[in-house]
């Protein structure tokens, strides 16, 4: 039995016919519903047994309108209209639901099998268990532990902290407290590097507690590995877009111009030919000449190179022409109204590392002056040459870097063709092909030689900010930020495949590891 209001009890009966006018099709020939009477019943005799309070005035209200009256005293009382309506609702949707449906269970979430403890940590086990995660409560020496585990090679506490700083800054870091110390986990070997001990106890412990970190960082690449290898082939190499506006890319023809004194008056222009890596001067008289050599280039880079084209009297409609000038004036640096103005020299020398692109205009203005076109061709070149590279990270990454102070920003240029090949499309592609690239990274490369300190490399992971990358077979992986790449390639077949490229390479490598 199911209680009322006023002490009284509810007994199953048939639904009283003055509730029939709720519902066109709802009638005492075809009620109840084929459902159960018990369960109908008591949807709502509850529904009425939360109503509250009936108010003298309640006449006065349309919507409180007694709408049945048990004539034997059941229920007593007004049924507010609401109240019967969600009772009916109930009832009819219960109703309708089929008895014999059953929702099909969801499939589990895939995992990927654990390895025993008596097998080392990986390179990849450690990245997704340190990268932009918070992992304040495992302490230093267990991340120690992890980092010799997965590389398998002596280091130093320090080089442990630079390597675990690259991954996240949310941990503890390395003191004068938290250090190996005294910990059976390490050898300190007599050149004060650190090897792991296999014989430790805490050393299965160390890797499980690695190992319950990433397991769903490391599902997600499990799961689209096969088909993002399968979908990235085919969309580069049987797309007949692409492989045109690849081929376009490939076979168009550059230029970048550099004019002195300025780009509305060029006295004197460097003109550098990007295919041909070639750079030719043309001072005075010959620069009426730079307008017939320019109609063989599809694609004209430079400083205001409107104004430049337009006074040298060419018709810029047939090619592609980039301005390199700041793609915004100025940026606010607070509250307060404090504004940073962004000058062209400050972008390329950001963006390239060339502490003085440019030379000084007075300078300039005496070599031509005195007619000294020696000098001032050696400052041509060294203009267009900074140019150039500033050019090729705009195409290489889609922004260029302002750096000043605290400001480390990136501002988005347009200045690469349908088909040219980002830096994020390259990294993946040798990610998923499993190819070593040779990489420039730091300041932009060198003119005469632009690979002489690049370094082969394969690429391990690649995130929003930042590329993981291994150098040797050794496994020594290092995370790089994206934005200091200048150049990449894929490695040349002829070459060694772990080979270095000139007198520094090693030394470079070593530089890169104390800097991130």
């Amino acid at each position: 039995m199911v209680p009322v209001r006023h002490g009284a009890t509810y007994r199953p009966q048939p639904l009283p016919v003055g509730l029939a006018f709720f519902s066109p099709g709802l009638r005492t020939s075809n009620w109840p519903p084929p459902s159960d009477h018990a369960s109908l019943e008591t949807d709502l005799a509850v529904g009425c047994a939360g109503m509250a309070k009936p108010n003298p005035r309640v006449s006065k209200d349309p919507q409180l309108r007694p709408v049945a009256r048990n004539t034997r005293g059941i229920l007593g009382d007004v049924i507010r209209r609401k109240v019967v309506d969600l009772g009916l609702m109930r009832a009819l949707l219960r109703a309708a639901d089929p008895t014999d449906e059953r929702v099909e269970p969801q499939p589990p979430t895939p995992t990927l099998p654990v390895p025993g403890d008596e097998i080392p940590l990986s390179i990849e086990e450690v990245a997704a268990a340190f990268r932009g995660r918070s992992v304040t409560s495992l302490p230093w020496i267990r991340q120690a532990a992890a980092v010799l585990d997965a590389w398998q090679m002596p280091m130093t506490a320090e080089e442990i902290e630079r390597l675990l700083a690259g991954f996240t800054s949310h941990r503890e870091k390395l003191g004068p407290r938290n250090g190996p110390g005294r910990s059976d986990l390490f050898v300190t070997g007599n050149d004060g590097r650190l090897t792991l001990n296999p014989l430790a106890p805490g050393l299965i412990a160390t890797r499980r507690a690695i190992r319950g970190l990433p397991q769903p960082v490391l599902v997600q690449p499990a799961q689209r590995t096969a088909r993002e290898q399968g979908s990235a082939i085919r969309r580069v190499e049987f797309d007949p877009e692409a492989q045109r506006n690849a081929e376009i890319a490939r076979s168009s023809r550059r230029a970048v111009l550099s004019a002195v004194p300025s780009a509305e008056d060029p006295q004197a222009v460097a003109l550098l030919d990007v295919g041909q890596r070639s750079i030719r001067a043309f001072i005075g008289r010959d620069v009426a000449e730079l307008a017939g050599l320019l109609e063989r280039f599809d694609v004209i880079a430079g400083l205001d190179i409107r104004d430049t084209l337009r006074a040298l009297g060419f018709d810029a409609g047939r090619c592609r022409v980039v301005d390199l000038k700041p793609p915004q004036k100025s940026r606010r640096l607070n509250r307060a109204g404090r504004t940073l103005q962004i000058t062209s020299e400050l972008l390329i020398a950001g963006t390239t590392r060339i502490r003085r692109p440019f030379g000084d205009p007075e300078k300039v203005a005496r070599y031509l002056s005195e007619g000294d076109h020696q000098r001032l061709a050696r400052r041509l070149e060294s203009d267009v040459k900074a140019l150039h590279a500033f050019y090729q990270y705009g195409v290489l990454h889609g922004a260029v870097r302002l750096r000043w102070g605290f400001v480390d920003d990136a501002l988005a240029t347009d200045w690469a063709l349908p088909g040219d090949a980002s830096l994020h499309q390259q990294l993946k592609r040798a990610r998923e092909k499993d190819e070593t690239v040779d990489l420039v990274v730091g300041a932009a490369p060198g003119w005469a030689d632009p690979w002489w300190r690049a370094q082969r490399v394969r690429v391990v992971d690649i995130s929003f900010r930042e590329v993981v990358l291994t150098r040797d077979e050794a496994g020594l992986a290092l995370p790089i930020l994206r934005d200091e790449i200048q150049a990449i390639r894929l490695a040349p077949e002829e070459t060694e495949q772990w080979g270095w490229h000139g007198r520094q390479g090693r030394a470079r490598w070593s530089v890169i590891q104390e800097r991130w």
